[in-house]
Formats: structure tokens, C-alpha cells, sequence
């Protein structure tokens, strides 16, 4: 929010996704640590975040993220660690002196206001002439797409809208550092996906570095360059949501983004791996011998036979449960052997004949490259 890097220029030449992984990073923080009395609520957390990508903090109600937030923007004081913008030590900076926009859960508008009154609140501070703040204006509603609605108050439009008026009055000053927290959790399913993907495709348009705090795993790995998962105050891992989604650090990271069938170890011999009476098979060797150990696999990775060929005879088991999901069918699978784990596994609905019911047996396999050893971390 540092008045001298205001532009009136929304576009960029940023390509956030294709940010050089020997570029300096436009935000890092180190070692930073936040308590209330005897509570840590952030502990040592570190992290650098490229100029203009895309970051999403993941987790729980109660992990830290919003503390993690509010300590970047300066809403908090930590009680360790330290914050660097453009290569400037900003920890001691009170927010009024640091160069970021914030879009809170709540929009936070004046309700007297309008809407182009809302999103050229900060420009009024400004040595700019009335027709430049409303060129400005206009500008910024043509870019969330609410040119039609500028003379509205925040109650005469939907909450999608409302959010859409939080985000332009974010970036009226053109900040270098966008902050989003839980910025669509008000809003119902369907104006959520949307609005989703509307914020993505303006934050590569305007190429602001931005971070989102969210709990919701789908809106994280659909949307980000990168996701940071948090757990009790600490960062547990963080990466493209890709890498995280399938090579999870261990089970809590595997969890939070998605269903799980983890299966307790019995042994690893080579590239075979014993679960409570079944057997995979590994791609590859690996050296793992832990106790409580998991055999990890996502319900998506399950494959019956005749859906595909099975790497392998296949293990046979009872359908106890199915749930219709449109294209796809969710399985509860009972394996034959005695004493086996309940399986998940989502399948694709068959075009043609009738679906697994309960009560059917089929045969299923996952395969080498879809299993994954955790230990039980979370």
C-alpha cells in the first residue's frame, strides 16, 4: 500500500507459471514464529514466494494459516522471524507501510458507499484529478466485469458481485502483493467454481503476486502455482499441486488434499508390500522399514477388471456400498481375504451395461506407479 509504487496500469508481462526457479523471490519469510501466551500458533515457518505466482496456505480450521497471513500483511507481530518484500526487511513495517491488497472472508464494503465508491476508496488519498480516480474506476470494474453496476450499493447485488467489487478495491493501487483469505468460503457451490476460476484468469491478466489462505482442497490444488499445507502452526510440505496430490510427504498432507486408502505395512520385500493379507506391487525397490508404516493409494488409482487391464491376477472382493457421482462410481470393496481393510474406489460409470451393486464381486488392482509408502506423520 506504499503510495510511490502506485500505477494506473493493470496489466503485466509476468507469467506467473513460468517463473524462473533461479529468480529471487519476490516474498520471503524465515524462521517466523507467532504466540498467544503459551499457544504457538505459527512455529519456524519459512517460505519463499516467486514473483507473480500463485500461492495457496491449505489446512485446517485452527493450523495457522490466517495468523501466517496477517503477520505478512502486518495485521500481527511476530515473535521470531523476519519478512522480506522486493528484497526489503519490512517485519517491523506497521500495514499502512507495506505494499499489498487484501480481500478479506467477509468483503468488508461500506454499505454506504456504492459500488464505484467502494472501489475507489483508497485512490481518494491520491494527488489524482476526478476524472483520472474515475477513469480508474471504470477500469477496475471493466476488469472483475461490474462496468454495468457502479452507481449499486453493496446490498442491490449478489454476494459474487460483492466479492468481485473486495477484489477490484484490492487492486486500485496496483499493489505488488494481492492477499486473499478464505475469499470465496461465504459464497454456495455453484458461484464458487466460478468465481474460482474468474480469480485465477485475473491474476495471470494483472500478474500480482498473490497469496490465498483456504481450507478447501479442490479450490488450492485447482487454482494455485503452488500449495502450502499447514498443520498445528507448522508448514508440512510445499510444492505444485500435482506433486503434493500424488508424492504427499506423509499421511496428514495426503489426507487434506483428498480421500486416501492407507493400509498399515505389514512388510516390504524387494518391490512386494504385505498388508493385512494382500499383496502390491511397488515400481520400483525401495528401502523402507518403519513402524507404522503406510501403503497409500487414491480411491481414483483403483482399477476393476475389464475397466482396464490389471497389472497383475488382481484381488478379489464383495461391493458392500456404491454412491453415484455422475461420471464416475464410488465403491466400498471388501476384499476376499479374511481380516482385509475395506477399500475405496472410484471408477468410471460404464456407458454401456449395468454397474457394480452391492453385493456383486469383482476383481480390482491399482497400479505400481499409483502406490505410495508414508509414514504416519498427522
Amino acid at each position: 500500500m506504499t503510495l510511490e509504487k502506485v500505477s494506473l496500469s493493470v496489466t503485466s508481462n509476468v507469467e506467473p507459471s513460468r517463473a524462473s526457479a533461479s529468480a529471487r523471490p519476490f516474498l520471503s519469510l524465515s524462521g517466523l514464529t507467532k504466540r498467544y501466551g503459551a499457544t504457538t500458533v505459527v512455529q519456524d515457518a519459512s517460505l519463499d514466494v516467486m514473483r507473480g505466482e500463485l500461492l495457496c496456505i491449505l489446512g485446517p480450521s485452527g493450523c495457522g494459516k490466517t495468523t501466517l497471513l496477517r503477520l505478512i500483511a502486518g495485521f500481527e507481530t511476530a515473535d521470531a522471524g523476519s519478512i522480506r518484500q522486493d528484497d526489503q526487511e519490512i517485519s517491523a513495517y506497521p500495514p499502512e507501510a507495506r505494499d499489498f491488497g487484501i480481500v478479506f472472508q467477509s468483503y468488508a464494503l461500506f454499505p454506504n458507499r456504492t459500488v464505484a465508491g467502494n472501489v475507489g476508496f483508497g485512490l481518494e488519498v491520491l494527488p489524482m484529478s476526478r476524472a483520472d480516480r474515475a477513469a480508474r474506476i471504470r477500469e477496475l470494474l471493466e476488469l472483475v466485469g461490474l462496468e454495468g453496476h457502479a452507481q449499486k450499493y453493496p446490498s442491490q447485488i449478489s454476494g459474487g458481485q460483492q466479492q468481485r467489487v473486495a477484489l477490484a478495491r484490492a487492486l486500485a493501487l496496483s499493489p505488488g502483493l494481492l492477499l486473499l483469505d478464505e475469499p470465496l468460503s461465504a459464497l454456495d457451490a455453484n458461484v464458487r467454481a466460478s468465481l474460482r476460476d474468474e480469480l485465477r484468469a485475473l491474476q495471470r491478466r494483472v500478474g500480482v503476486t498473490s497469496i490465498m489462505v483456504t481450507h478447501d482442497q479442490q479450490e488450492a490444488l485447482s487454482i494455485a502455482d503452488r500449495v502450502v499445507v499447514m498443520n498445528a502452526g507448522r508448514i508440512e510440505q510445499v510444492g505444485a499441486p500435482a506433486e503434493l496430490y500424488h508424492r504427499p510427504a506423509n499421511l496428514f498432507v495426503a489426507r487434506i488434499l483428498g480421500e486416501v486408502n492407507a493400509l498399515p505395512v505389514g512388510s516390504v520385500t524387494g518391490t512386494s508390500v504385505e498388508s493385512q493379507g494382500l499383496s502390491f506391487r511397488l515400481s520400483e525397490p525401495v528401502g523402507f522399514d518403519k513402524p507404522g508404516a503406510f501403503l497409500c493409494f487414491r480411491p481414483a488409482a483403483v482399477t476393476l477388471a475389464g475397466d482396464g487391464a490389471l497389472d497383475g491376477p488382481g484381488i478379489g472382493a464383495r461391493v458392500t456400498a456404491t454412491a453415484f457421482l455422475g461420471d464416475r462410481l464410488r465403491l466400498v470393496l471388501l476384499p476376499d481375504e479374511a481380516g482385509a481393510p475395506a477399500i475405496t474406489a472410484e471408477v468410471p460409470f460404464p456407458r454401456f451395461g449395468a454397474p457394480p451393486a452391492p453385493g456383486d464381486h469383482v476383481t480390482f488392482g491399482v497400479a505400481p506407479s499409483q502406490l505410495f509408502l508414508l509414514d504416519d506423520h498427522g
